[in-house]
């Protein structure tokens, strides 16, 4: 635990100064380097699939659906405000999952997906989805104040409660990912997280929909 908290606080703060600091085209190159990884992961993961056709699919998600998906990340940066619009999917991702986590490691009683993932409970899915409304909700409450930027309190619970429900879906398709190929993790790049797919896993799901929620609302 001690190994991946030091990662996060490491990381997370030269990833948040690419999405909002840098100009976008860092971002993009960012990207760029992010998807080649998670290509490599799932060629080597792909090796352990027991037959031709689902170590073809493994290898496809990593050259088309993961790149498009991730590369919602930039085109809402490259949005009007979209310094402030790229953070609604990082942080609806980070606080869903830090929430089921803790809330099922302090409440948790009944297993929620014990087939796809052992370890998480009803408790803590509950829990994820509403701290990551909440978070939502406090963070554009935050810039609809002290910046320009005006984002309606309908728009904010929408995209709260379904990025965070979105984003648990993420996480439960390659936790079945992983096991129907029988491995941990997909890494070992980030210490205590395991590969790059381990810590963008959710974020693949969750970019795409918060950019499309911002493109319908």
């Amino acid at each position: 635990m001690k190994t991946r908290i030091l990662a996060a606080i490491v990381l997370l703060p030269i990833f948040l100064a690419i999405l909002i600091v840098f100009p976008p085209m860092v971002l993009a190159g960012t990207l760029v380097v992010i998807c080649v990884l998670i290509a490599i992961e799932l060629f080597r993961a792909g090796k352990e699939a027991k037959s031709i056709a689902f170590r073809i699919f493994v290898l496809f998600l990593g050259i088309i659906p993961i790149p498009m998906a991730l590369s919602s990340l930039y085109f809402l940066r490259v949005l009007p405000w979209g310094h402030w619009f790229v953070l609604f999917p990082v942080i609806v991702t980070i606080l869903t999952d830090s929430g089921a986590y803790f809330v099922g490691v302090s409440m948790g009683k009944r297993k929620a997906f014990p087939t796809i993932s052992p370890n998480k409970t009803v408790e803590g899915c509950v829990g994820g989805i509403i701290v990551g409304t909440v978070g939502v909700f406090a963070y554009g409450m935050i810039i609809s104040h002290f910046t320009e930027v005006t984002v309606s309190i309908p728009v904010l619970l929408i995209i709260g409660l379904v990025g965070s429900v979105i984003t648990e879906v993420g996480d439960l398709a390659f936790s079945l990912l992983k096991r129907k190929l029988g491995i941990k993790d997909y890494g070992n790049l980030i210490p205590g997280h395991g590969g790059m797919l381990d810590r963008f896993d959710s974020m693949i799901f969750s970019a795409p929909t918060v950019y499309t929620l911002f493109m319908i609302l």
